[in-house]
């Protein structure tokens, strides 16, 4: 790759960074809030449901506010936004004890964040995909494996903060992440960028949506950010209130090992230099990922139950740049509108998976809530399945018709 997009990766890198620091942040704090603030518990679950509903409908318009402004002005505005979000939590933090005040701060807060965050989503995959590589899925899962990173800094740094400092004073540590969409929007100020094949005849929304493998693919995103955000939305406090952990142990060796075992799985498929078997993977992936998810749930032993949690980490990691990766390689021209809407089904997931998780531990309790997730995985084995059934159809009928 030419040396001069340097900088374009260091951008995109830090971007995603970005983004896992406005979605992971607050859930640390879901347990303070209930119980220190009595914020109930349903408000908490509207919190992830709001974020990520309000990524979906960035996600929806960001193709055209792109294709409108470029993408330079667009990413710009995108860590603009969540550097905003990480100052309004603090500002209310500061302001006011009362938690119905706090809770309106909340909301602002993740309005901005939520926007900046699905603006990001939409503009990073297909800047990386619009740069001169021969391995996209190499490519698309290394850019993936900073917002584990982003995961791993935000928790361990936050857990470590909150040991010395105080939870109470969570605010000081908004404050001072508010470092990394600063410095990622100077990064886009500077850097080349490409525009990917595509957007120069943009296809429509609903056009995409007529072919069945591009339906199947939007459903595998949902999965993917089904999966991925019920874990990691709810482990802290999973560990903390299902297993009765302490809660640096919970955050450290439960989320930071979920978030790593997530880096590991990314920055694999992201330096090998082999290609893979997208589907089979998915499929080994999604069966495994299942049954980690019922053992862990079962078990009587809570630190068996921790490691489990983490494990699946590994076979959640990929699979979301995996579908990026391939719905770049089968549709050529999709271009960002194509990307827009596969991030569109992953924030749709995003949305659905943690709020699954909290409305059925509302009624029941957090352990079935997790387990009720394992409808995702089973989910994306079933579309895979389907996938190759219609891959094998049109294989079967461009060899008839070269008879």
């Amino acid at each position: 790759m030419d040396k001069k997009y340097g900088l374009t990766l260091k951008a995109c890198y830090l971007g995603y960074i970005v983004q896992a620091v406005v979605n992971n942040f607050l859930p640390l704090l879901f347990v303070y809030f209930n119980n220190d603030l009595n914020i109930p518990l349903y408000l908490i679950s509207i919190i992830v449901t709001y974020n990520f509903g309000l990524q979906i409908l960035v996600d929806s318009l960001s193709a055209s506010i792109v294709l409108k402004f470029g993408y330079r002005k667009t990413a710009i505005l995108s860590n603009l936004l969540s550097g905003a979000g990480l100052l309004t939590l603090a500002v209310f933090s500061f302001a006011s004890n009362n938690y119905i005040v706090l809770y309106i701060g909340i909301m602002l807060s993740v309005t901005l964040m939520a926007i900046g965050g699905g603006i990001v989503e939409v503009i990073l995959s297909p800047l990386i995909e619009a740069l001169p590589t021969t391995n996209g899925n190499k490519s698309m899962n290394l850019l993936h494996s900073f917002y584990c990173i982003g995961h791993i800094i935000v928790v361990v740094f936050a857990t470590l903060f909150f040991k010395f400092f105080g939870i109470k004073n969570y605010a000081v540590f908004s404050l001072i992440l508010m470092i990394f969409p600063i410095i990622t929007a100077i990064l886009f100020i500077r850097c080349p960028i490409n525009s990917p094949k595509g957007d120069e005849k943009p296809i429509g929304r609903f056009k995409l949506f007529k072919i069945p493998l591009f339906i199947l693919l939007f459903i595998l995103m949902v999965c993917a950010g089904a999966s991925e955000q019920a874990v990691a939305q709810w482990i802290s406090y999973f560990l903390e209130e299902g297993l009765n952990l302490d809660k640096t142990l919970g955050d450290v060796v439960g989320v930071a090992s979920f978030a790593l075992c997530m880096l590991i799985s990314r920055f694999y498929f992201g330096t090998i230099d082999k290609k893979i078997n997208v589907l089979k993977t998915l499929i080994i992936s999604s069966i495994i990922l299942t049954a980690l998810i019922i053992v862990s749930i079962l078990t009587s032993a809570p630190l068996v139950s921790l490691i489990l949690l983490a494990l699946s980490g590994l076979f959640i990691g990929f699979t979301w740049p995996t579908v990026y990766a391939y719905a770049g390689d089968v549709f050529t021209a999709g271009g960002t509108v194509m990307f827009s809407m596969l991030a569109l089904g992953g924030d749709l997931g995003c949305t659905l998976g943690p709020t699954l998780v909290g409305f059925v531990s509302e009624f029941t309790s957090i352990k079935v809530g997790i387990l009720s997730s394992v409808v995702f995985p089973i989910v994306m084995l079933v579309a895979c399945l389907l996938i190759i059934k219609i891959k094998a159809k049109n294989n079967k009928n461009q060899d008839k018709s070269l008879q």
